[in-house]
């Protein structure tokens, strides 16, 4: 066991040499390279034009580099042009079709100067948010007026991944902090496959062992009709666990350990329709069986662990989710705004152990201010009835997507709550694109990092009328405010080290893998 004043140093510690590291290391181990490819101290490539203004997401890069998306050779063009000719390059696997189907013009569109310039960084975005490449750089040149020749250049993503797992048995990693043990952790690997056949498809196999044992097969196909509007999915899982939380108190998950045999099997077999009839907006429809199975030992440490007091039982539900995504890289955003919603029923025959219907919808809005400043907001809420509200299936606040900052150490049950929250940040250290000499594949050694300096207050409320006594937090205004900083780099990975004090004067420094907002 190590101290949770130990393992919070440690983890703060590894945070900063890690960050310090690497830092270094990208920034001595080749020069910086511009998403077009020009090394730092070039202040403009070859024939440059100013018709077409270099633009990029998030900040400028440092001084003496040039960040160039859309690049015209030739003379000036005034007036409309035409789209003449598409070329692409560095799509080893992803086809034609995948990528047209992102594009917002196509030969032959007939475009004005501030039309085609917004339709290029439109396009850009929406290529870059497929999750199918690291870098695209749209270059455009003069044929002969009033044609136009655009060309796409990709480097792809490693498309197979065997991932080892070792994952926290927690609500979220600040949890484990509070009372540190590696008994807590689960193991194995996750094998991730995206794109083999070049149609952006997806397959994902996990296999972990530990307090948990589960296998868990995701699919997502390739769309399936001419438009490119229709794909579908599927999910099978296994779980089995020798430890499971039974009960909340005093804010705190109270645990059980079996050591010879499992508290809980649970199987889920779910299948899935998305429908994608422009480029911002997602339609999905699920329809999921699901099974479930617990020991005695959970239903007697806690009546209302299973519906109703059932420890074995079986359902169906049904659930529609809606998405409409404008920021400009969703797994930083700096740009933009999401909206998305989702209702869920669970128990659709009337006859079935389950009755709950659930109701979730988030709200987030990004705004870039003035010179390297960035505010953002966001608004979450979630909404559960019915007469089998239990339990085992139940997520309050304390979980990773549902936090108000400055509660990371509690879990705070509820079937209804609401969160508000808004960042300040600063980009500290500009993004670069620079190359590690040493790894031979492009889609592994061209990387870009940016760290940004995060002001943020939250605030929010939770509803529980099942387990407030001895549960203070419930059914009253929460608040947080603070400050951290983040480090956004390749591959969607973000890594987050905050300092916030809550409302009730408790303060921490606590970690975190996803965006603040």
């Amino acid at each position: 066991m190590m101290s949770k004043q130990a393992a919070r140093f440690f983890l703060a510690v590894l945070f900063v040499v890690l960050a310090t590291a690497a830092t270094a290391l990208l920034a001595n181990a080749a020069p910086a390279v511009t998403p077009c490819g020009h090394t730092a101290g070039t202040d403009h490539p070859t024939n440059h034009s100013p018709n077409v203004a270099p633009q990029a997401h998030g900040p400028a890069t440092p001084a003496g580099t040039t960040t160039l998306l859309f690049r015209e050779t030739g003379p000036a063009v005034p007036g409309k042009v035409v789209v003449n000719s598409l070329h692409f390059s560095g799509n080893t696997f992803t086809r034609e079709e995948v990528i047209t189907r992102e594009l917002l013009f196509l030969p032959g569109d007939t475009l004005g100067g501030e039309a085609l310039q917004r339709k290029l960084s439109e396009s850009r975005q929406n290529l870059m948010n497929t999750g199918l490449f690291n870098f695209v750089e749209i270059t455009v040149e003069e044929q002969a007026f009033p044609l136009l020749n655009v060309h796409i250049s990709f480097v792809e993503r490693w498309n197979i991944w065997p991932l080892p797992v070792v994952e926290l048995d927690e609500p979220n990693l600040n949890q484990w902090l509070e009372d540190p043990d590696f008994k807590s952790f689960n193991y194995g690997i996750n094998l991730l496959m995206s794109n083999l056949t070049g149609r952006n498809e997806r397959v994902s196999l996990l296999a972990k062992t530990g307090n948990v044992q589960s296998i868990n097969l995701q699919l997502t196909t390739p769309y399936f009709d001419h438009r490119q509007v229709f794909r579908w999915g599927m999910r099978y899982s296994l779980h089995r666990s020798k430890r499971r939380a039974y009960a909340t108190e005093d804010n705190q998950q109270l645990f059980v350990r079996l050591s010879d045999t499992f508290l809980s099997t649970e199987y889920l077999l779910a299948t899935r329709l998305d429908i994608r009839p422009r480029f911002y907006t997602i339609h999905s429809l699920d329809v999921a069986y699901h099974y479930h199975n617990y020991a005695d030992t959970l239903l007697t440490l806690n009546p209302r662990f299973g519906p109703l007091g059932n420890r074995r039982f079986s359902f169906m539900s049904l659930a529609y989710s809606f998405r409409h995504d404008r920021r400009d890289i969703m797994a930083y955003p700096l740009e933009g705004f999401l909206a998305e919603g989702s209702i869920r029923r669970k128990g659709i025959w009337g006859l079935e152990s389950m009755d709950v219907t659930t109701i979730r919808g988030t709200f987030k809005h990004y705004v870039p201010l003035v010179d390297r400043w960035y505010a953002a907001w966001s608004l979450t809420g979630k909404w559960s009835e019915g007469s089998t509200l239990s339990y085992f299936d139940q997520e309050g606040l304390g979980f990773t997507r549902s936090l108000v900052r400055g509660y990371e150490p509690y879990v705070i049950d509820g079937h209804k709550y609401l969160i508000v929250k808004s960042n300040i940040k600063y980009n500290l250290l500009p993004e670069r694109v620079t190359e590690i000499p040493f790894i031979p594949t492009e889609k592994l050694s061209r990387i870009h990092y940016a760290i940004y300096l995060n002001f943020f207050v939250d605030a929010g409320t939770i509803n529980d009328r099942h387990y407030t006594e001895g549960n203070t937090l419930a059914n009253k205004w929460l608040g947080g405010s603070g400050l951290g900083i983040d480090l956004h780099t390749y591959y969607d990975k973000v890594l987050r080290c905050e300092f916030s004090v809550n409302r009730h004067g408790e303060a921490g420094v606590f970690f975190h893998l996803v965006a603040p907002i």
